[in-house]
C-alpha cells in the first residue's frame, strides 16, 4: 500500500511538471487602422440640350434619355439642326474600386428661361454606372424631361441644376 501511494504521488507529481498555469484572464493582440479617401472631383463634360423643336400646339414633353436620345409626348416637332440633344455628361475621379452616390436636384423641378417665359425640366435621371475602375476613373450622364405649354414661344431657353457625388 506505501508503495501504491508513492507512486500516486509521484504520478501527480510529474503530472504538475507538464500542466500549464491556468488564469483568469488572456489577452489577444489585435490591429486597428484607418482608410482616408482621395477627394471625389466632378467635372461636367457635355451640357444637357433637350434639341431643336418647334412651336408646340398644346402642352408637350420632351423625354431625354441617358443616352441621349430624345421622344416626344404632345404635338411638337423635333428637328435635326444644331444644336441637337445630348444628355449632360461627367467624369468623377476618386480612389479605385470605390462606388459613389449621385446626387441630382432636390425638388426634382429645374426651370430654364428665354429671359421672361420659363419652362420646367422635371423627371432627372442617371445612368446605374457607382463605382469607379481600377484607376479611380468613372463617368455618368443625366436625362430629364422638359415641359412645354401650349404655344411655348419661340426662343433659346437656359438654365443651370447641380449635381453632386459622394463616396457611399
Amino acid at each position: 500500500m506505501k508503495k501504491l501511494g508513492l507512486l500516486f504521488t509521484m504520478m501527480i507529481a510529474a503530472s504538475l511538471m507538464f500542466t500549464t498555469n491556468v488564469t483568469a484572464q488572456t489577452s489577444e493582440n489585435t490591429d486597428v487602422g484607418a482608410k482616408i479617401l482621395t477627394a471625389m472631383t466632378i467635372v461636367e463634360s457635355a451640357d444637357m440640350h433637350f434639341g431643336t423643336m418647334t412651336v408646340p400646339s398644346g402642352t408637350a414633353e420632351v423625354d431625354l434619355a441617358v443616352g441621349g436620345t430624345v421622344s416626344t409626348l404632345g404635338a411638337l416637332t423635333l428637328l435635326s439642326q444644331a444644336p441637337t440633344s445630348q444628355a449632360a455628361a461627367y467624369d468623377v475621379t476618386g480612389d479605385a474600386n470605390a462606388t459613389y452616390t449621385v446626387t441630382l436636384p432636390t425638388n426634382g423641378t429645374v426651370s430654364i428661361t428665354d429671359g421672361t417665359t420659363p419652362m420646367q425640366v422635371i423627371d432627372f435621371l442617371t445612368s446605374t454606372i457607382v463605382a469607379l475602375d481600377g484607376s479611380g476613373d468613372g463617368s455618368f450622364t443625366v436625362g430629364a424631361t422638359l415641359q412645354l405649354a401650349d404655344a411655348q414661344p419661340a426662343g433659346t431657353y437656359t438654365g443651370t441644376f447641380d449635381v453632386s457625388v459622394a463616396y457611399n
